[in-house]
């Protein structure tokens, strides 16, 4: 996916910005979450970098938000589900479906009790009416399922929760007005020693083979019971020696690549000089045009002012949106939490228990039964509690000390305050709210500030003094 951005007459360093962007997201990046993009500092720019501020590309337009996080005069609203955890003193950005994920990887066990269940069936029916048992059909079934069905299953939900750990929230924290944004750094490639994809697909053929050879032995009619108990014997030694060769190597492997991962690090910035603008892309293709809008967070570097140290970008599918969703950002940190959306509880088991009673009092029967079955075949209340344990628990896990110990209530005397350019800029746009205007259309702010007042009166002055 394309999240660059888009080149601006006389900026050739905007368009670097894109080229970096565009790289990062291609091979660090986080797929619509996080990752380290780059950043055009407004020192540097050949155009007002400023709220307000909109430029037009052959790609689409920008509109920036800040730096100095005025107010916008929209509605706080979380359309996109990105408000994860709120606090008293902090907020949490995080991205993701999480309870999509959960259920997907639960679909595989549902589909593998039910094809393990008309197997049984099957085999009844047949014993039924031709007066024998032959079980060779469940076995069967109920071994490929092993061996594929609930395997994917497990790789899916682990893969959800190796998502989840990789893809750590922003952090705004309201006390100290400042903004701690993830980025990974260091960490070097990791090949494991004779590992690739050809023994990989070797060594899952030779445990499959083996799980099959212990279950052959069962449709062997003619052999004697010691026969089959010797091949029964052997395969499980055999498999059980694949089974700790093969577990052994990936147990140290894993241990291996685990030190040269790169490691999570908190970015720590100034509310006030944070970098945010919306970003609305309009990409061709053979037959349709989609349009692409993202609110994106960026933390310039302190050395390189025309990148960025840390950045995240979220899908917001409409600048309207985007507006909605930097004021639940704003609101919070400049209003208090009673001023921003409370986290959606969608993904709580709670929610999903007062759902289904909600649904048994209003739908009739077959509708009714109809939704249980689909509830249960993505088995969401089990989906449930898996989303809720990553939420509380598995996402704040790998977070660090440093950020724990920078999210710890602070008195309420050293509490950082808002500076007065703000307070005074945000009393200038209610007022012009007010009086209709929209922060989308206004242009950038310093054309349009009113001018101080001691400007204005010797303005007056001169009018009066030449009438």
């Amino acid at each position: 996916m394309s999240n660059s951005l888009v080149e601006i007459s006389r900026s050739d360093s905007v368009k670097r910005f894109t080229e970096v962007l565009d790289k990062n997201t291609a091979t660090g990046g986080f797929i619509g979450d996080y990752g380290v993009q780059a950043y055009r500092s407004d020192a540097q720019l050949d155009f007002p970098w400023e709220p307000g501020a909109r430029r037009t590309s052959e790609e689409g337009q920008l509109l920036a938000l800040s730096p100095a996080p005025v107010a916008t005069g929209g509605r706080a609203v979380d359309a996109n589900a990105w408000i994860r955890r709120k606090s008293e003193r902090w907020l949490d950005l995080q991205g993701g479906n999480l309870l999509f994920g959960a259920e997907f990887a639960l679909m595989f066990l549902s589909l593998s009790l039910l094809t393990v269940l008309a197997a049984v069936a099957f085999t009844v029916e047949v014993a039924i009416n031709l007066g024998r048992w032959d079980w060779e059909l469940p076995l069967f079934v109920l071994t490929g399922n092993l061996l594929v069905s609930l395997p994917w299953g497990l790789y899916m939900h682990f893969l959800g929760n190796k998502a989840v750990k990789e893809s750590p929230p922003v952090r705004l924290n309201r006390q100290r007005r400042e903004v701690a944004m993830p980025r990974w750094t260091g960490g070097r490639d990791f090949k494991f020693p004779f590992w690739s994809e050809s023994s990989e697909g070797w060594a899952y053929v030779i445990v499959v083979f083996t799980v099959v050879a212990v279950f052959t032995p069962f449709m062997l009619e003619d052999a004697t019971e010691e026969y089959r108990n010797n091949l029964i014997f052997w395969a499980l030694v055999a498999l059980g020696i694949e089974t700790l060769v093969i577990g052994t190597y990936l147990f140290i492997g894993l241990r291996l690549k685990k030190k040269h991962d790169p490691s999570l690090v908190y970015e720590i910035h100034p509310w006030e000089q944070l970098v945010a603008f919306i970003e609305t892309q309009q990409n061709i293709g053979p037959s349709l045009m989609v349009t692409h809008t993202f609110l994106t967070l960026a933390i310039p570097k302190p050395d390189d002012p025309e990148s960025a140290l840390a950045a995240t970008k979220i899908n917001v599918g409409h600048e309207t949106a985007g507006l909605a969703q930097w004021e639940c950002i704003r609101r919070f940190m400049e209003d208090g939490p009673e001023a921003c959306p409370d986290p959606k509880d969608d993904d709580t088991l709670a929610h999903y228990k007062a759902k289904c009673r909600q649904a048994r009092k209003e739908m009739s029967f077959f509708p009714w039964l109809g939704k249980k079955v689909g509830d249960w075949f993505f088995q969401r209340y089990l989906a449930h509690i898996i989303t809720e344990r990553r939420i509380k628990t598995l996402a704040l896990r790998s977070l660090p000390t440093e950020l724990k110990a920078w999210s710890e209530p602070l008195p309420e005397a050293q509490w950082a305050k808002p500076s007065e350019e703000l307070q005074i800029t945000n009393e200038q746009l209610t007022r012009a709210y007010e009086r209709g205007l929209s922060f989308a259309r206004m242009g950038p702010l310093s054309q349009w500030q009113e001018p101080p007042k001691e400007k204005r009166q010797q303005k007056q002055a001169r009018g009066r003094f030449r009438a």
